[in-house]
């Protein structure tokens, strides 16, 4: 059964959540959206925060800052705007090198090579850096600031997303509101008081990033297995839930039109893998809410079993930011930038692969500004799904 066909108590509040995608890089662009939707709504509160992958920096973010959205925004721009590679990871050759992790795997477990060997082809200490200084924390400690705003009333509840590598679960980590559970044999709800492993674990990119342990269980990138990214919004008690995907929507005619000509290279069976894994799943989640609701639409509230329907919107890139991501590509670190050259980026019009890895300020800049300008292509639908609140928030 689809997430959001659950029951639903009756008592739910009705939260409005934002629901944060991942897709490396292409984070920014969210930040682009809410800075749009800031400047139109400035005292907007989502209090209901869900995040997964590269998302899950900007919503824990978003939960852990006081002030007003429009604050919070401009705050997170000039962080983005700040950033580089070296911001987030470190790579090397010897981290690459194909017979190291060979040799590890033959040599005593004990011995002074398996020791040092490297468990992603990027050392992510620079993020987990980064994370500490924003977020005013330290590793292992919970994050300050979400219970504060919980405690006021301002967030009601925050969800992050990671994969259990040792289960093939997915982990709801909740801090807030206890979630309506439901669980299955591929997915557990955990509450927790989120630290920054919670939300390095969730952008842990497989085989890129390395895994991160959380308890005694070893946690990556939790867009993996995640079958229906609204659903623990839905669970948390959100009626309206604004989705901001990094996914571009292919028309038609440029879905079966082929962007390169003879055997893929490698670089294009990731990309393709990168869309399969962090972005197609949202469109099908969308697409599952969109039939329900207009199903229960058309019955009668007491033949509905408890189930409600939940609005929707979806916000998301007016253009392809991998194909964007290729303009910067010379703005990759020397090494990695051989290295996704030797996997053929050059070969495809649209390199989807490194814009995961685009941490570069030239690119994030431009799709900030791609974001802020698709929200004002959309105030009129965001003011009609807001409603009420928007006159409430006009007289603040």
């Amino acid at each position: 059964m689809p997430a959001f066909l659950e029951h639903v108590a009756d008592d739910a509040t009705g939260d409005l959540a934002v629901m944060l995608t991942g897709g490396g890089a292409r984070a920014a662009y969210q930040v682009g959206l809410l800075k749009g939707i800031a400047r139109h709504f400035p005292h907007l509160k989502f209090q209901i925060v869900t995040g997964v992958s590269a998302g899950a920096i900007n919503a824990i973010y978003l939960a852990a800052h006081d002030g007003t959205l429009a604050q919070k925004a401009r705050e997170l721009e000039a962080m983005w705007c700040e950033l580089s590679c070296d911001s987030i990871y470190r790579f090397d050759w010897k981290t690459f090198l194909p017979f190291r992790s060979a040799l590890a795997s033959v040599l005593p477990r004990r011995s002074r090579f398996t020791q040092s060997r490297p468990h992603g082809v990027v050392d992510t200490r620079p993020l987990r850096d980064l994370l500490c200084r924003i977020l005013d924390s330290e590793p292992g400690r919970p994050v300050p600031g979400i219970e504060e705003n919980i405690r006021s009333g301002d967030l009601t509840a925050l969800a992050l997303m990671t994969l259990d590598y040792s289960t093939g679960q997915t982990v709801r980590w909740v801090q807030g509101r206890n979630p309506d559970v439901y669980e299955g044999p591929h997915r557990r709800v955990a509450v927790a008081k989120f630290t920054i492993e919670h939300v390095l674990a969730s952008a842990a990119l497989p085989f890129i990033f390395p895994a991160v342990r959380i308890g005694s269980e070893w946690h990556g990138d939790g867009g993996m297995r995640l079958a229906a990214p609204l659903s623990p919004a839905v669970h948390l008690g959100a009626r309206r839930i604004i989705a901001m995907s990094t996914g571009y929507q292919q028309t038609p005619d440029e879905a079966s039109t082929p962007v390169l000509s003879g055997y893929p290279p490698a670089a294009q069976i990731l990309g393709q893998l990168v869309n399969a894994v962090f972005l197609d799943v949202i469109d099908e989640d969308v697409a599952r809410m969109e039939r329900m609701n207009d199903l229960l639409r058309k019955m009668a509230p007491h033949e509905r079993d408890g189930l409600k329907p939940i609005e929707l919107l979806v916000l998301r890139p007016s253009v392809d930011l991998g194909k964007i991501a290729g303009e910067y590509e010379r703005y990759l670190p020397r090494k990695l930038k051989l290295l996704v050259r030797a996997l053929g980026v050059k070969e495809t019009e649209s390199p989807d692969f490194i814009s995961l890895l685009m941490f570069e300020p030239s690119y994030t800049r431009r799709i900030i500004e791609i974001g802020e300008a698709d929200v004002e292509d959309r105030v009129p639908d965001i003011r009609a799904f807001l409603g009420e609140d928007v006159g409430q928030l006009a007289a603040v």
